[in-house]
């Protein structure tokens, strides 16, 4: 009788203990939510065809074109959120993601968004009211005709059915046009971060929050201001990063929404950050082959300091240095947070602050490593005092009985180093 309650209970548990045997560790799944920039706002491009087939999205509706059903993993091919949206920033996340990770992993995308959504449309205890006080809005209609009238379980009931053959790993929010500029909307956005990790069963400390910025001024963007709220996001909930939408081109007809580069940017802003919060270099598998699209994205071909090539400093003194990068496509971006600063020991550098601790002449040189394992470099002179006859010889174009060194003794031909010519100090980079 034992033994035949024991082969019963066994048989029981069976189906169960297959669900989970069925859970790949290295399935790396991610949430989305939003409004239409996390939707996908661009037409893809030729650029933006080639798809790896370790992307994945499960449809959180049913698609038309391309055919989908809802509940269903595909590759994650344009448009990847529903059919009324285009290219987005889930796009290029999961194609980074997929080159930096080793070849075993695969990254899944689930996503939920509507144009013009407010934040509250995400909030469990609140779509209801926001739903009947605003039926007729677009994303009111697009949250009844593609989400049954209910975004936030939508993206729970499919977290969960993710869940039974992957990992969740973050979440991504790109909302804030709808709520531009509400000293609220942090909070807001924390209840339902909280909400998400609790109905899944998920820990914070697991699963990191990552917030995008709106289309900056600069960019013709009419919610700018909603960054200043963005910045908060970290106070508010220690597990979040913002990730920045600096040069991030608008799509130059309507200032909500970006360009098919600004999402590209975008989205590899947020696989580099995803990939910082894993402890993985920003730069692609040693084993990934990257397809002609990708590769004329990633490949630096130039940098650019914002500094003449010759730079006079008084000791004592410091300037700060953007660097922006050129690609292969054309497209240029500030890489000033991740290049690298080094020159000789009367400088020191702090990020991209040069300071002048001494007296000398000497050559900064500033790398980026890009993400395709290339390093891209420029460099500028730096110089103390007042430079003359940089790079040339002295001694050919001064009078020798006028050249003193520091301690006053006269010299023939000075070499690098600190000098008075003519009665003047002046720094000499001479070999």
């Amino acid at each position: 009788m034992k033994q035949i309650l024991l082969t019963s209970l066994f048989l029981y548990f069976l189906p169960m203990l297959s669900v989970r045997a069925e859970v790949d560790p290295n399935f790396y799944i991610y949430l989305c939510f939003g409004q239409s920039n996390m939707e996908g706002n661009a037409k893809s491009e030729s650029i933006d065809n080639y798809v790896d087939s370790r992307f994945k999205m499960l449809a959180t509706c049913d698609f038309d074109n391309p055919q989908r059903n809802l509940g269903q993993w595909y590759t994650a091919k344009v448009p990847i959120v529903n059919p009324a949206g285009g290219l987005g920033p889930s796009d290029y996340f999961g194609r980074t993601l997929v080159a930096a990770l080793p070849k075993e992993a695969k990254v899944g995308v689930v996503a939920v968004a509507m144009g013009g959504s407010p934040i509250e449309m995400f909030d469990k205890d609140l779509y209801e009211q926001k739903l009947a006080d605003n039926p007729n809005e677009w994303w009111a209609i697009l949250a009844r005709q593609h989400y049954d009238s209910n975004p936030y379980k939508r993206l729970i009931d499919m977290g969960k059915k993710a869940q039974e053959v992957g990992v969740i790993k973050g979440i991504l929010l790109h909302q804030g046009c709808s709520n531009n500029g509400d000293s609220k909307w942090p909070e807001m956005v924390k209840k339902i971060y909280q909400d998400m990790l609790s109905d899944l069963g998920l820990e914070a400390k697991d699963v990191p929050l990552f917030v995008g910025e709106t289309l900056r001024e600069d960019q013709g963007g009419a919610c700018w201001y909603h960054n200043t709220v963005v910045a908060k996001m970290p106070k508010v909930v220690p597990t979040s990063h913002v990730i920045s939408s600096q040069g991030c081109p608008g799509n130059g007809t309507d200032p909500w929404h970006f360009s098919a580069m600004g999402y590209r940017m975008m989205g590899k802003r947020y696989a580099f950050e995803a990939l910082k919060v894993m402890g993985v270099p920003t730069i692609k598998d040693e084993e990934y082959n990257l397809p002609n699209n990708l590769k004329k994205f990633f490949t630096v071909t130039s940098l650019t300091a914002d500094v003449d090539s010759v730079l006079t400093l008084r000791k004592g003194r410091s300037q700060r240095v953007n660097v922006t990068a050129t690609f292969m496509d054309g497209h240029s971006e500030d890489v000033t947070k991740e290049v690298q600063f080094s020159g000789p020991e009367f400088l020191s550098f702090n990020g991209n602050i040069v300071r002048v601790t001494g007296e000398g002449c000497g050559e900064v040189v500033i790398s980026y490593p890009d993400f395709t394992g290339a390093t891209c470099e420029t460099h500028f002179t730096l110089t103390t005092g007042q430079a003359v006859g940089i790079g040339d010889v002295v001694s050919s174009t001064h009078n020798p009985e006028h050249i003193y060194n520091l301690q006053g003794q006269r010299v023939k031909s000075p070499v690098k180093g600190i000098f008075i010519i003519n009665g003047r100090k002046v720094v000499t980079c001479n070999n």
